[in-house]
């Protein structure tokens, strides 16, 4: 199973003794909202199918949590070649998110084998918008998709990122 480990981040496959964390996390709904598959309320059953599904994905899946000192604070994966991610609201704007995003996406086109990544973020979303053109993505159009935790459609921006493109970032950023 794979791990990843940054400066600051370890980024390792789901536990069940995750459960009570994720329900504390994502059952916040200034995290949830932004999510289009999270529901709200998120409960001890939604966390424990959670960690299941992900523990039994596909190997062309990944899907990580992401942890700092120990504590789990989000998850981040890709799944049909989308990249998606979530942080406790206690850790947001201590630059988690862009680095283990960046990790991951490293990751998906070095070891993965990936051409192409995929990307949304719910418009009024500006951290997840830095993170994503921080990493190269380039918007690609409006959309609107269902949010789970809202239960209504919400506007959204599409991004993609090529293997060039992120190679190309990666080096403006040395």
């Amino acid at each position: 199973m794979t791990t990843l480990v940054t400066d600051r981040l370890t980024l390792r496959p789901p536990q069940q003794a995750d459960a009570e964390a994720l329900v504390q996390g994502l059952g916040n709904l200034n995290v949830s909202r932004w999510t289009g598959r999270v529901p709200h309320p998120y409960g001890h059953a939604d966390a424990t199918d959670y960690i299941a599904r992900h523990r039994s994905a596909p190997p062309d899946e990944l899907m990580l949590f992401i942890t700092h000192g120990g504590e789990l604070i989000g998850g981040i994966g890709i799944t049909q070649g989308e990249l998606g991610y979530w942080l406790a609201e206690p850790h947001w704007g201590r630059g988690f998110g862009t680095e283990a995003a960046r990790v991951v996406t490293g990751h998906a086109f070095t070891v993965m084998a990936c051409d192409r990544l995929v990307a949304s973020y719910q418009l009024g979303n500006a951290a997840s918008r830095r993170i994503l053109l921080g990493l190269g993505f380039q918007e690609t159009g409006e959309d609107v998709a269902f949010s789970r935790a809202r239960d209504a459609e919400v506007p959204i921006m599409r991004l993609a990122l090529t293997q060039q493109c992120w190679a190309e970032a990666k080096e403006r950023r040395r």
